[in-house]
């Protein structure tokens, strides 16, 4: 059902611009963004440069971290980015404009002058006697004073020793040492302090992101210690003194993006767990120190990204809006691609996950209004949530967005553009959301043209490894907008295309006396669709013919059979799926060899989901996610070819010196090449109006042929079956169904394999002739000389 855009060839031209390229993102990255989800811009810049014109402009409506925008300005390509939340836009802003650098520097110094020092002193140590200070100490916040004194074990505490330092011990050499009485009274001391200004907000409640009312996690102030408040506090006092401007911004973004783990963390925790309430097992850090190294990585990103930094405000390319409400708002703004990290069901709601960095900000930044968490961005973000406030952000609700997602991106691209979507894959959950998606792109005007699966060390999948090795990982996803004359026909939120293609098949699978014809086919839908109201024009009528053509296999007379190069994967069981797939691939391997002289196993799994998938069917997927599948296809493509001598390859199947080394191999032909074939030698041996025969949905009889013995012929029905496993009985018994049917005189099933016992059974006492493998060969050679072979039999 697919339309006609060449995706294998999309695929390839990626896949080969990401040979060498390491699907990571860099390490300056990672420390500086405490959001999720961050892409390797490194990949997404060899996409842009693969699809994009270097004239192009790209958008990315969900921009996030800005991994696009560091792609974009390194792919040297006009960029737009939209963030609707407030928060991530400015974190991003901040570290996407150039600042003064002596002005950054000399607003730092002074707030390390004047308030470093008190900071540190909430943090006072010693260690055999001399002066120190915490940097860390490792504690069980349940268990109150004992839980400093006896904390649970872990791998951090070694020897006892739950006191990280910040400096190494200059009378014993260590950098810990055991939690002592100063350091209780110092946390005593620390707790008369005031801390009546630390935010004491309520967060929108999430299990899912461990914000619950039974933990106390609702509540902004339950994840700090009383210290940490402090000295939070007293960092915050000092960088809200300074005059307003980017410098000053910058050091409040650092102060705030420190909060992640300024929290009681899990030890040995990162961002990805925020609210998370912990009682045992917990880590309490230096907050001067977070602040400082916080402050240095932002520093190391700019220097690391200064030839693609924003000189001004006015040239940012960011808008802090709803992508929907922007682009309504711009109607002539049209883009090249648009290329975006999706917002699928499974991800964080980032307008709650950052509710701890925006809360801070709206108590103590200038800007602080900014930051608000408004009911018009809740009722934007694509999402689906069990926040018990958002509740109508459901599965329901994200399907409708997609829709009016896909709807607003056609008006905004060019016809043949991309939209290209990097996300993960790999529960079937993701496979149902996956379908849907497609489903939706193709109503509003796109066609599915790829998906790549990308490997943490080997992005270009150039490595022999089952095709479901690569389900669990990042993917790449493509889709193209077609011409208003190509788009599919939907009617409401039915494709009519899938349900024509779903019609035809019954009809086919019912059918038995009579063929199905292309006329008989149109008048059917011409009925159908003027029930529902639909004028059936010329258009429609054109369309309906091309489905057809392209889902069926439609004969010289306009007859209508089932396509047997295709798996129809709505209408057909499993196991009848994988029997059709197991004979189709060493057509395929034929194919890849022709093509390519060489391939991996990845080569042939990306082959036959291009080829066989109409791109939102988890069915193909699944039949390739099975271990037995795989083993059997494996062991399949290791039979028909050779290893190349480095062992990397698959290489075309070493012949015996006496083969024509040019001679076709009909064990990988394609089936109706294999049909043209047998009717090509039926007619050397002297058989006289010899056709192919169509009709059946079954296709019980492929060639029809007379036989003349004196005054006198005969009626001969062949099936052709270019097989590799035994043909069974059932093959055998439908075409004797088929000569009592037809009255024909005599029956013959030419394979490219052999025959099952119980095949060969029924064919002796049902007087059928069975030409195999080796006989067929045997009957081609003596009129086609060392021109085929039959790599079955090798």
């Amino acid at each position: 059902m697919k339309k006609k855009i060449p995706t294998a060839e999309i695929t390839t031209r990626i896949n080969e611009a990401l040979i060498g390229t390491k699907n990571s993102v860099p390490r300056v990255i990672k420390e500086t963004f405490t959001f999720k989800g961050r892409k390797s811009p490194e990949i997404i810049e060899k996409v842009i440069d693969t699809l994009v014109d270097k004239d192009g402009k790209i958008l990315d409506p969900f921009m996030g971290s800005g991994m696009t925008l560091i792609a974009a300005k390194k792919a040297k390509r006009d960029f737009v980015g939209i963030e609707l939340d407030n928060y991530t836009f400015f974190v991003g802003k901040t570290l996407f404009e150039k600042n003064d650098k002596d002005k950054l520097s000399e607003l730092f110094n002074i707030v390390e002058t004047n308030i470093k020092n008190e900071v540190m002193s909430l943090y006072e140590t010693k260690c055999c006697g001399k002066q120190n200070f915490i940097k860390k100490v490792l504690f069980d916040p349940k268990n109150g004073k004992d839980g400093y004194f006896n904390p649970e074990p872990n791998r951090e505490i070694k020897d006892g020793k739950n006191v990280k330092l910040l400096n190494t011990c200059p009378e014993c050499g260590e950098n810990s040492k055991n939690f002592e009485d100063i350091d209780w009274e110092k946390i005593g001391e620390v707790s008369k302090m005031d801390v009546s200004e630390f935010p004491k907000d309520t967060y929108y409640v999430n299990s899912r992101i461990n914000i619950t009312e039974s933990t106390g996690a609702h509540k902004y102030d339950a994840i700090f210690t009383h210290r940490n408040k402090v000295g939070l506090l007293l960092i915050q006092k000092e960088i809200s003194k300074l005059p307003s401007s980017k410098e000053k911004d910058f050091l409040q973004q650092a102060l705030v993006a420190s909060l992640s783990l300024a929290r009681i963390a899990m030890y040995g925790s990162s961002t990805d767990i925020l609210y998370h309430v912990v009682n045992e097992k917990a880590q309490d850090m230096n907050v001067w120190v977070l602040f400082e190294s916080k402050y240095k990585k932002f520093i190391k990103f700019q220097e690391e990204y200064e030839d693609i930094l924003i000189e001004n405000d006015l040239d940012y390319p960011v808008f802090n809006e709803d992508y929907f409400n922007f682009l309504n708002e711009h109607p002539d703004l049209k883009f090249d691609a648009i290329i975006t990290d999706f917002p699928y069901t499974d991800q964080v709601p980032y307008l709650e996950r950052n509710q701890m960095f925006r809360i801070w900000l709206n108590h103590f930044d200038e800007h602080g209004e900014k930051f608000s968490l408004t009911e018009s961005m809740l009722e934007a973000e694509m999402v689906v949530t069990n926040a018990v406030e958002r509740r109508e952000k459901n599965l329901e609700q994200y399907y409708a967005d997609i829709d009016k997602m896909f709807k607003t991106f056609y008006e905004h691209l060019s016809v043949g553009q991309p939209v290209v979507i990097f996300t993960k894959l790999g529960k079937m959950k993701y496979f149902n959301v996956f379908a849907r998606v497609i489903d939706y792109a193709r109503k509003n005007g796109f066609e599915y043209t790829f998906r790549l699966g990308i490997e943490k060390n080997d992005p270009t999948l150039r490595k022999q490894s089952a095709y479901k090795n690569t389900l669990i990982n990042e993917v790449v996803i493509g889709f193209e907008k077609l011409s208003e004359e190509n788009r599919y026909f939907y009617i409401g939120n039915e494709n009519y295309e899938s349900k024509l293609v779903d019609d035809i098949y019954r009809e086919l699978k019912k059918i038995k006396d009579i063929s199905y014809t292309m006329t008989a086919a149109v008048t059917k839908a011409k009925k159908e669709l003027s029930k529902q109201g639909i004028r059936f024009n010329d258009k429609i009528e054109r369309l309906v013919v091309e489905v057809i053509n392209n889902n069926f296999f439609v004969d010289d007379h306009q007859e209508i059979q089932l396509d047997k190069k295709r798996l129809y994967l709505d209408q057909e069981d499993e196991d009848t799926l994988f029997r059709k797939l197991y004979e189709l691939v060493p057509f395929y391997v034929g194919k890849l060899l022709k093509k390519k002289g060489k391939f991996v196993l990845e080569d042939l799994y990306v082959e036959l989901i291009d080829e066989l998938s109409d791109g939102n069917n988890r069915t193909l997927y699944s039949l390739l996610n099975d271990d037995d599948n795989i083993k059997e296809i494996d062991g399949l493509v290791a039979d028909k070819t050779s290893k190349s001598e480095d062992g990397k390859y698959y290489i075309k199947k070493e012949m015996p010196k006496e083969f024509n080394q040019d001679a076709i191999d009909i064990a990988t032909m394609d089936p109706y090449d294999f049909e043209n074939l047998c009717k090509n030698l039926l007619e050397h041996e002297n058989y006289a109006d010899v056709h192919r025969k169509g009709g059946s949905g079954d296709m019980g009889v492929d060639i029809v042929a007379k036989w003349f013995n004196g005054n006198t012929s005969e009626t001969w029905l062949i099936q052709c079956k270019r097989w590799v496993s035994n043909v069974d009985a059932t093959p055998i018994q439908r075409l004797v169904s088929e000569r009592e049917r037809l009255g024909a005189n005599k029956i013959a099933c030419y394979t490219t394999s052999g025959y099952s016992k119980d095949a060969k059974k029924i064919a002796e006492i049902q007087n059928v002739e069975l030409v195999d493998g080796e006989e067929l060969v045997f009957k081609l050679n003596k009129f086609f000389p060392k021109k085929y072979y039959n790599s079955n039999l090798i």
